[in-house]
């Protein structure tokens, strides 16, 4: 029996579509499982051990070729075919598939070629409890779990190398620190990264751990300026070396993005600073905590992706470097 799932998005989507991988794994023990997604998504997916198989097709950031996606399937024969996506193509490329049994959500363009459909309803907000409903829609108990990743012991040490390259001694505590992705309101200002630097460093001896894209090398660079050096720096890694680098860390001290949800379904303790945006669509454990601004204009959501509409960004500017490494020190602290 093979079953495949379709399933796209950013960084921070694949990882919330890790318990739908367990929920199917569950559903069907024997059943060779197959996930057909992008470059970026097979990086994050190879750390989740119950797929059988991950198909990258295309980039993350342009759109997906049908032709690209058939091909990439060879034609292989699936019993079950599901797809996390609400285009009419790919509930046409399940479809082709051939697949007996389709699911998909009842919105969807072309749902009369689904066979199975879950309802989408627009006040669930957390994410890996939308994809899980596919699952249910099958007939598969859900579980209500945060996303969990594995990194393997090799992985490990392959990031332990990477980084005392970059100068880490390999006992000195590590904080990841996600310094960008998203939208430029969801960023933690780069004085407030470089000011939480030194204090880590003056107050535990820990080291922080510049992550991020390649994109985001001039802040890197600003506030390892800031910091005056007390940084490692791994901002343009691949996003599974950034993965294995963070299941490295003590702490991480993340937003609203994809390397951040990565770091804490890795079992890496995360402090998440949400400004604009709600932090409702996440699901909690005990190794994520969540920091956030009381202000009447909050969230904004997408009004304030580009810049705060009301000029202030106080919803990040107000998270004090001191108030982040308070939060973040049960996990950090000497002799933890």
């Amino acid at each position: 029996m093979q079953v495949l799932l379709f399933h796209r998005g950013g960084i921070g989507d694949i990882v919330f579509a890790v318990p739908l991988i367990d929920d199917l794994r569950a559903g069907f023990p024997d059943a060779r499982l197959i996930v057909l997604t992008h470059s970026k998504g097979e990086q994050v997916l190879r750390f989740c051990p119950r797929i059988d198989r991950i198909i990258a097709v295309g980039e993350m950031e342009r759109s997906w070729s049908m032709g690209e996606a058939r091909a990439a399937l060879r034609g292989e024969p699936f019993d079950v075919a599901l797809t996390t996506s609400a285009s009419a193509r790919a509930v046409v490329l399940l479809w082709r598939t051939r697949a007996r049994v389709r699911a998909g959500f009842a919105s969807a363009l072309g749902r009369a070629l689904l066979t199975h459909r879950a309802s989408l309803r627009p006040f669930e907000v957390v994410f890996s409890r939308r994809y899980q409903r596919l699952a249910q829609a099958l007939g598969i108990p859900i579980a209500p779990r945060a996303p969990a990743l594995e990194v393997s012991p090799a992985r490990r040490e392959e990031a332990a190398e990477r980084l005392r390259r970059r100068g880490w001694d390999g006992r000195q505590a590590l904080i990841a620190v996600h310094i960008g992705g998203g939208w430029p309101t969801k960023q933690w200002p780069v004085e407030h990264i470089g000011h939480f630097a030194r204090l880590a460093d003056e107050r535990y001896g820990a080291r922080v751990l510049l992550q991020g894209s390649a994109d985001d090398a001039d802040r890197a660079k600003e506030i390892a300026g800031l910091a005056r050096g007390r940084v490692l720096s791994s901002v343009g890694d691949s996003v599974a070396e950034s993965i294995a680098e963070s299941a490295l860390c003590k702490a991480a001290i993340g937003i609203d993005s994809g390397l951040s949800h990565a770091a804490a379904a890795c079992g890496t303790p995360t402090v998440f600073l949400f400004g604009p945006n709600e932090p409702g669509s996440i699901l909690l454990s005990g190794h994520r905590l969540i920091l956030t601004r009381d202000l009447e204009c909050r969230p904004c959501n997408r009004a304030g992706i580009a810049a705060c509409p009301l000029k202030h960004h106080r919803c990040m500017r107000e998270q004090s470097p001191q108030a982040v490494l308070e939060a973040a020190s049960p996990w950090i602290s000497p002799g933890v």
